[in-house]
Parts: structure tokens; sequence; C-alpha cells
């Protein structure tokens, strides 16, 4: 109930009941999980869902009279659930932004990105975006609810600022070695290697 971006048929297999089987609340809080992260794809942040129950064995008064009178509902231990959703607004990117990046260039960031400014503020696109981050290796671990801020913009309805906190890594390896030859007499060697070259997010071996 509530429902008018997602259509019921879209939602129902989220939720893993059908009439007849035995009532799982674990089964409830995954459907409103996947619910949240498919509204979540349309820019529908603030989704929220909640279940509303109806018993058919719950007792019932004997009469109006005396409310505190009860008598056993003729009805089976059957329940019924209806899934209250309310929507919320569409939200757009209005601005994605980094913070801490001292070494690596804005551009490297972004091309890791599954999300643009102006474009629908897609949260599983957002999670992609942390993921592809964290395996680059340039920063250490993004954290979401410390290193990934989303705020709405001051003056705007529908639109988000996204902050990005991050923290550079040391991506160069040094390495020297020296020998002795019977033939060539004393030598050595010295390496140098990084997968961040000046920040651009190149790989760089001497």
């Amino acid at each position: 109930a509530g429902n008018t971006v997602v259509k019921t048929d879209r939602l129902m297999p989220f939720f893993k009941l059908a009439p007849g089987e035995y009532y799982s609340l674990k089964s409830v809080r995954t459907g409103l999980e996947k619910a949240r992260e498919s509204y979540g794809q349309g820019g529908y942040w603030e989704f929220t869902g909640f279940p509303e129950y109806k018993f058919r064995d719950d007792p019932e008064p004997v009469d109006a009279a005396t409310p505190a009178a009860l008598k056993p509902a003729p009805g089976p231990a059957v329940v019924d659930i209806t899934m209250r959703v309310v929507e919320g607004q569409q939200y757009f990117i209005n601005r994605i932004t980094f913070v801490g990046n001292t070494t690596t260039h804005d551009t490297v960031i972004r091309r890791e990105l599954r999300m643009l400014e102006d474009g629908v503020f897609d949260t599983e696109a957002l999670k992609v975006s942390v993921k592809r981050l964290n395996q680059l290796g340039y920063f250490k671990p993004l954290e979401g609810n410390r290193d990934v801020d989303v705020a709405k913009t001051p003056g705007q309805t529908n639109k988000v600022d996204v902050k990005l906190r991050l923290e550079e890594q040391n991506r160069n390896q040094i390495s020297f070695g020296a020998g002795v030859s019977e033939f060539e007499g004393f030598f050595g060697q010295a390496s140098f290697q990084t997968s961040n070259f000046l920040g651009r997010g190149e790989n760089l071996t001497l």
C-alpha cells in the first residue's frame, strides 16, 4: 500500500512469503531491505516501509457496552500483512566533491564513480563507486558512515551533495641490490615502481 513508483508485482517477489506458509519476520525485513535498494536505484533516497498486521484470531469484545469482556475470535491463527510504503521524492545529485586526495587527481577518482552530477542519486551506484575506489588501493578503505557524506543541498528541494573523505596510501616501492661476479666484478641495481605516477593513476617502473 502506498506504492506508486514501483508496482506491486515487482515488489511482491522481494518478500518470500506466500499464503499458507508460516510467518517469517526475517522474510519481511529482507523484503523491505530489497525494496529499499530498488527505490534507491531510482533516486528515492528517503524510502521507508513497515508491515501492518491484522490477526484473524484476535479476541473480540462481547458487546460495545463491555469492551473488557472478550470472546475468542472465530478465525484461525492467521495473520494478514499489509506493507505500508512511504516513497518520498526523487533526488538528483548536485555536486560530488573529494577531500584528502593530496596526490591523486580528481579525474582519476571520478572515472571510478558510477554516478554523475545532475543525474539521479542512485544509492546502489554509490555503493559500487565506493567499492571501486577501495579496489584501487590508492586510499585507505572508505567506510560508509565515516567517509561518505550525503547531505541535502541547501535551497534545493530534491538535490543532494555527495562528499568523499579520502586518505592517501603510499603506492611506491623502492628496492636495491648488489653483488660480485667473477667475470664482471662488483655490480649493483636499483628499481622504483609506482602505480599512481604523479597522481594520475598510471603505472611506472624504472
